[in-house]
């Protein structure tokens, strides 16, 4: 009897041990609403990354949403498309909640239009989104005293 406990205990804590240690599975991005480039940020000709860390259920839906880092005018536009976003989830996972990282590159493309800026998405995965934008003439662009604002 005691060796059947024996047994049964580190087959328990190998399935623990498995269950908690299960590498992270890459789901499937199934939905998003289209990536935006801020217009104030279009204006004052600020690029940059922005970095995110989110949630999934084990349904597949964004629960929860953190900015680690990004410029102010970029940060809200990438957080606002991550709540969006919705997965196909691999099945028989043993955990309900999951944490993924992306990040959200902003560029401009360096022309200047009279109107209709195109606006370009990439995306590979959803572990990094880049869209580029064209200017929009006559524009203002603001400059720190010291010439064009540093671009974070």
């Amino acid at each position: 009897m005691k060796q059947l406990s024996a047994h049964l205990f580190l087959l328990f804590t190998a399935f623990v041990s498995a269950a908690a240690g299960q590498a992270l599975p890459e789901p499937l991005l199934d939905y998003s609403q289209l990536p935006k480039y801020p217009p104030v940020a279009v204006a004052a000709r600020i690029e940059g990354s922005v970095k995110l860390s989110f949630l999934l259920s084990e349904c597949g839906d964004v629960v929860d949403v953190q900015v680690v880092s990004g410029h102010p005018m970029l940060k809200s536009a990438a957080a606002a498309i991550v709540k969006t976003w919705r997965f196909d989830m691999p099945r028989d996972l043993y955990r309900t909640e999951w944490r993924y990282e992306t990040e959200f590159v902003y560029r401009l493309s360096g022309r200047e239009v009279e109107r209709h800026p195109k606006l370009t998405i990439s995306l590979e995965s959803f572990h990094r989104v880049e869209i580029t934008s064209d200017v929009v003439k006559g524009t203002i662009q603001y400059e720190c005293s010291h010439g064009p604002c540093p671009q974070q």
